[in-house]
């Protein structure tokens, strides 16, 4: 059995790590990766890293750099009462980290060059794409985007992307508020006092508020989300992101797999995108590891793969479609508080959440 990998990001690199791990050798795994830097805006892009993405990434490379997230506080438009989930009461060290993409990808570098994954035939050896499909080669596309086999869903959103520096703020502490125009998003850097702000909202205010000057975003910022954090005293250089879902119908055929953001681009609410990529890529190299050992051909590892990731992906798309546009529904006029406060006092209910966001749905 051979895989080879297009993509050069944190999914990429982290699935030849994984199927190494699983016994494949290093001439078995070739990985496409493209040599040219990192733009500045994708280096200091800010990741979000599930509880259960950390453990996994730990098994195969040193952490980078990184902020624990010990505690999520979730309110609507900031008003009591809020749903606080707490590392504390699922007896964890942390919800998750936050890292940069630059110290995440490099990290994963590394640690592909200790396993001999960057030299000989474990990069830069691109087969011809016209010649037959080889019966025991595995494609796995790990990077760009579900192209045309995929559905869309547009959350007439778009989100204002920056970084905030702010005093007196507690360190572990994420916010999620919920607006009527969208998320808007807060969480902690590594750099003590720093925030990465995701602010969701209809595309003609969020154009508006990152053309205004950045004293007075950071006044918008702070009427929009209040004094609970501390006083806002900068803000860096705005991006505006368009938010639209898309979600490849089929990401298994006999001797191909999409996996990360070649199968699905998610909402940004509850930072899940990056987290369900990476667990696409951990399942797929248990099942080749599966297929390695009971000598299982390429088709059969990739019809294991569709039944073991279909439902957490399946949950994961559906609880992220929900959290970016229910409270905006009629129907729940009048009752988002009530639907909030029950949460809160529903110990069952608030595990569940913070459950499926540490490890998605297992198996």
């Amino acid at each position: 059995m051979r895989v080879r990998i297009t993509g050069s990001g944190p999914v990429a690199l982290a699935l030849a790590l994984w199927l190494r791990r699983q016994g494949l050798p290093c001439e078995a795994i070739a990985l496409e990766l493209q040599d040219a830097p990192l733009p500045a805006a994708l280096a200091n892009r800010t990741l979000a890293l599930s509880l259960g993405s950390w453990q996994l990434l730990g098994r195969v490379c040193d952490p980078p750099a990184a902020a624990a997230i010990d505690q999520v506080d979730v309110s609507i438009d900031g008003h009591a009462p809020h749903l606080m989930i707490r590392a504390s009461e699922r007896r964890v060290p942390a919800l998750g980290y936050v890292v940069r993409y630059a110290a995440l990808r490099q990290a994963l570098h590394s640690a592909a060059a200790r396993a001999g994954l960057l030299q000989g035939a474990g990069i830069g050896e691109v087969l011809d794409r016209d010649q037959a499909p080889d019966p025991d080669e595995l494609l796995v596309h790990a990077e760009g985007d579900p192209g045309t086999q995929a559905d869309t869903r547009d959350f007439d959103q778009s989100a204002l992307l920056a970084e905030v520096a702010v005093t007196g703020a507690r360190t572990g502490m994420a916010f999620e508020r919920f607006t009527s125009g969208g998320p808007l998003a807060l969480l902690p850097l590594p750099q003590a006092g720093r925030f990465s702000l995701v602010w969701c909202d209809r595309p003609p205010l969020t154009a508006q508020r990152a053309a205004l000057p950045p004293a007075d975003q950071l006044a918008a910022l702070q009427r929009a989300f209040g004094w609970s954090l501390g006083r806002f005293e900068s803000i860096g250089d705005p991006v505006v992101a368009p938010l639209v879902r898309r979600t490849r119908r089929e990401t298994v055929s006999d001797s191909e797999v999409w996996i990360g953001n070649a199968a699905q681009t998610l909402h940004p609410v509850a930072g899940q995108g990056l987290n369900l990529g990476l667990r696409d890529a951990f399942e797929l190299a248990q099942s080749a590891g599966d297929a390695l050992r009971e000598h299982r051909s390429v088709a059969d590892l990739t019809r294991r793969h569709r039944r073991r990731r279909g439902p957490d992906r399946q949950l994961t798309i559906a609880i992220t479609d929900a959290l970016a546009l229910g409270l905006r529904w009629p129907a729940l006029a009048g009752v988002q508080s009530l639907v909030m406060g029950a949460l809160d006092l529903s110990s069952g209910s608030r595990h569940w959440l913070a459950d499926r966001f540490m490890f998605g749905l297992r198996r």
